[in-house]
């Protein structure tokens, strides 16, 4: 691997039990991948650092490009939470896997994380040649939690603000969409996650509470709730969303695919009833946690228009042998 230390050091200085523990059990990757670091600059003039996952011998007809932003309320996590599936993601689809850093809350409040995450996105369509990869292949903007809010943010931004490349679809991981206020009105009926597992595990209407008050967050935003852009739906790109049950945030991701269906935009979504926000990174080894791990693989593999069975996903986890 081709790894700068200083700028794996920087960006897991304020997690590094991240770097500790999920990168030393997955161990490197195979030679058949690379694996960098870029520092590339925001607006501000501040050097963010993105993680590049690619084929060493990129695929004869090409390397498409996903762009994966992590999670953890815009307060916690950092751009190792996407390895494994970034590496699956170059075995499975021959792809170039971007997982960009952002500043976090309370130190850098609203919407810097956001800006971040669009400086960054910005870059990889401005430069995904050098990488590598071509977009027209595919290029699809991807993210759980708050990273799912970045890349929903993204997909919705671009819309009236056009990249040089296309974004050919967005990948959303039990995502923070919108508010009460935010619901349409034909749904807000149906708006009531956030009652129903107000004390639910990981996630609870407590945590969403001290999350919006360390971030400082505009929740009228389209940066922080997507619902709140004036761009049409219908312009959208094809979603693959993933939701889970016992989640405040459920309806959202819910509520979201029908908004997106009836304004004519293709949609994937899978469900996972009982469980709690982002199951799948909290509870490993058991039937639903390899279910969503599986159907990850599979929804960005429709994503890209390459059709893989559940079985073939969780293969893409596994190192190939040399």
């Amino acid at each position: 691997m081709l790894l700068d230390q200083e700028a794996l050091a920087k960006s897991s200085e304020m997690h590094p039990e991240v770097l500790e523990g999920t990168l030393q059990m997955i161990g490197d990757a195979e030679a058949a991948i690379t694996e960098e670091f870029k520092e590339i600059p925001m607006r501000d003039g501040y050097q963010s650092t993105i993680k590049i996952h690619r084929p060493t011998k990129p695929p004869a007809s090409g390397s498409p490009v996903i762009v994966y932003y992590f999670g953890g309320g815009f307060i916690g996590g950092d751009m190792h939470q996407a390895t494994a599936a970034a590496r699956a993601w170059v075995r499975l689809f021959g792809a170039t896997v971007v997982t960009p850093s952002y500043r976090l809350a309370p130190e850098h409040k609203f919407p810097t994380g956001q800006n971040d995450a669009w400086d960054s996105f910005k870059w990889v369509d401005e430069h995904a040649h050098e990488l590598g990869a071509d977009p027209k292949l595919g290029f699809i903007v991807a993210g759980a939690s708050a990273g799912g809010v970045c890349a929903s943010a993204i997909a919705t931004h671009a819309i009236e603000n056009p990249p040089r490349n296309t974004i050919t679809g967005q990948y959303l991981c039990v995502p923070s969409i919108m508010d009460k206020e935010g619901c349409p009105d034909k749904f807000k009926p149906y708006f009531l996650a956030l009652g129903h597992n107000k004390d639910a595990p990981i996630l609870s209407a407590d945590s969403l509470r001290s999350i919006a008050d360390h971030t400082g967050a505009d929740p009228r935003s389209p940066w922080r709730h997507p619902v709140y852009s004036k761009a049409p739906l219908l312009k959208q790109p094809p979603a693959y969303i993933q939701v889970d049950g016992m989640d405040p945030l459920r309806d959202d991701g819910l509520i979201w695919d029908e908004m997106l269906k009836e304004a004519g935009v293709k949609t994937k979504i899978d469900f996972y009833p009982g469980c709690p926000h982002a199951h799948f990174g909290f509870f490993p080894g058991i039937g639903i946690t390899m279910k969503g791990i599986s159907d990850q693989m599979v929804g960005v593999g429709w994503l890209l228009g390459k059709d893989i069975s559940p079985e073939q996903g969780l293969g893409g986890l596994m190192p190939q042998a040399a």
